[in-house]
């Protein structure tokens, strides 16, 4: 009898580890589309802990052309003869709005691949203490690599305390969203943000169909660069 649970234990053991082996390849083997599909629609009805407000829901179609890279690899992809690469991030509520007119505008320009960079992980923070900019956390090698790559076309990066004062951080910045456009190795065309909001209008509300046509009709003028 006491063979006999040995066994059992011993089976369940291997069962079990199977299991996890099983999950764990599921995850490995997960696509970039499909991640990115689940990594911005977690946020649907959920709110943004930074400002009370609610995220706008997206819904992220499956075939997406969504490729995950990091700052290294993008400085790359920055010397290939075609590509695009969207800087952007899941809770951005800008992102949320221009993605979609990001996967419809490829589809037209027939653009298989969009490289997705987010810089969470990666880029610097900074933060104002009695009246002095103050670096909290440094970004990585690559990341300074790549602000100085695209210097040119990087806007400074300024902080404005809950008083209203600006302060000088001394630095670029890649605001979100970021679409650029690759040629030849060089940045031939990028846009930011979005467009111009309506009156009364908030970053988490969906564009109207005026803007989505606005938006679309940019970033078709960039993708027939490279086509």
């Amino acid at each position: 009898m006491r063979k006999f649970f040995s066994v059992l234990f011993l089976v369940l053991c291997l069962c079990g580890l199977c299991s996890c082996q099983k999950e764990k390849e599921k995850k490995e083997t997960i696509s970039d589309a499909t991640k990115f599909k689940e990594e911005y629609e977690k946020l649907n009805n959920t709110v943004r802990e930074s400002d009370g407000a609610k995220y706008n829901n997206v819904s992220i179609p499956v075939d997406n052309p969504i490729k995950y890279i990091d700052c290294s690899e993008a400085l790359d992809i920055l010397n290939q003869e075609k590509a695009v690469i969207y800087v952007g991030a899941n809770w951005c509520p800008w992102c949320r709005n221009a993605v979609n007119v990001l996967f419809d505008a490829a589809k037209e320009n027939n653009i298989e691949t969009i490289y997705y960079l987010n810089l969470d992980d990666e880029k610097d923070e900074f933060t104002v203490e009695d009246n002095k900019v103050v670096k909290t956390k440094d970004g990585s090698k690559a990341y300074y690599q790549l602000l100085e790559k695209l210097d040119a076309i990087l806007s400074d990066y300024t902080i404005t305390n809950d008083k209203g004062k600006t302060f000088d951080t001394k630095e670029k910045r890649i605001y979100m969203p970021f679409v650029m456009v690759i040629k030849d190795k060089k940045v031939i065309d990028n846009h930011v943000g979005t467009v111009t909001l309506n009156k009364n209008q908030t970053k988490y509300d969906k564009m109207t169909d005026d803007q989505k046509t606005e938006l679309l009709n940019i970033y078709n003028k960039m993708f027939e660069k490279i086509k």
